[in-house]
């Protein structure tokens, strides 16, 4: 007597053949069989198809033809629904760009009609003539202040 053989594609472990006598004459047989090949911890995890359909706990795969093909793949959990595109309320922030000043010395400096330079901007004292950073440390000139940006010394305007 010849014995009859399924071929069963697992996950990881390719294509296994399994003789099938009575002892392996169940679907859950193969399913705890597949699951020590892969290292289910439960074997319920598996599903065997056949043919595009899954084969059910009660179903003998000796129902089956001799060397058919029967799958193995595992019972996903969860499946969360496709979620709509959300659509947002208020627009993109624009971001700064940079102003190029050509030649941004001439802001500091005027030249008289006798040929005399004079200073625009207000030196910082502390940063300026008596400081570490020698002459030439302007403050910046706001609206309402004067501003050292090495510093940080504020002059408020009343």
């Amino acid at each position: 007597m010849m014995v009859s053989q399924l071929l069963v594609g697992t996950l990881s472990q390719g294509t296994i053949v399994v003789p099938h006598d009575k002892g392996t004459g169940t679907v859950g047989f193969l399913r705890g069989l597949v699951a020590d090949l892969e290292g289910v911890a439960h074997p319920q995890d598996v599903v065997l198809s056949c043919g595009g359909r899954p084969l059910t706990e009660d179903e003998a795969p000796l129902t089956l033809l001799d060397g058919v093909n029967v799958f193995s793949t595992l019972r996903l959990r969860g499946g969360g629904k496709k979620r709509k595109k959300k659509t947002y309320t208020k627009p993109k922030k624009i971001k700064h760009k940079k102003k190029k000043v050509v030649m941004p010395s001439l802001k500091f400096y005027k030249v008289g009609d006798d040929g005399k330079v004079t200073r625009l901007r207000k030196e910082c004292p502390t940063c300026g003539s008596g400081g570490s950073g020698g002459s030439g440390v302007f403050m910046a000139k706001h609206t309402d202040r004067h501003y050292c940006g090495r510093c940080a010394l504020t002059y408020v305007a009343e």
